[in-house]
């Protein structure tokens, strides 16, 4: 599974180096395949197996009802294969870097089965709203 936090940038042309703990895990449970879309002021970038996982559950979902079509017309239409060339980086379209304003410096994030990918100013602002209190109480509603 995915964890950690780390620091990397994106050059002009898009590509963005995937952190070799995170292409570690790439290797061993999945390929070199990512599908990248848009959440919450950032991409989410799954790795193909776990996206298909995704699309079964969204395919149960009745197409016509309101919620439905907005996940699809938002978080589904945005996505993109992004394959790990032989660097380690993928190309991050254009229309993604503006979502998430990746201009430089960004923060991948290991979320469990997925990365988060920060502009490093806006993972801050998160970062700084997340009160350590919050988490506490999250923890302990789970009974963790």
């Amino acid at each position: 599974m995915f964890r950690g936090r780390y620091e990397h940038t994106i050059d002009a042309k898009g590509r963005l180096s995937i952190p070799s703990r995170f292409r570690e895990t790439l290797n061993e449970r999945y390929d070199s395949r990512l599908v990248v879309t848009t959440y919450d002021s950032c991409l989410i970038a799954y790795p193909l197996l776990e996206w298909q996982v995704l699309e079964e559950k969204v395919s149960a979902l009745p197409e016509f009802k309101k919620d439905t079509k907005a996940f699809l017309r938002f978080f589904y239409s945005s996505a993109t294969d992004c394959a790990i060339d032989k660097l380690g980086r993928i190309l991050v379209p254009q229309a993604l870097r503006d979502y998430a304003k990746l201009e430089k410096d960004v923060i991948l994030v290991g979320t469990f089965r997925h990365v988060e990918i920060w502009s490093k100013p806006l993972w801050e602002k998160a970062e700084a709203q997340a009160a350590e209190e919050d988490i506490v109480n999250t923890l302990e509603r789970l009974g963790l």
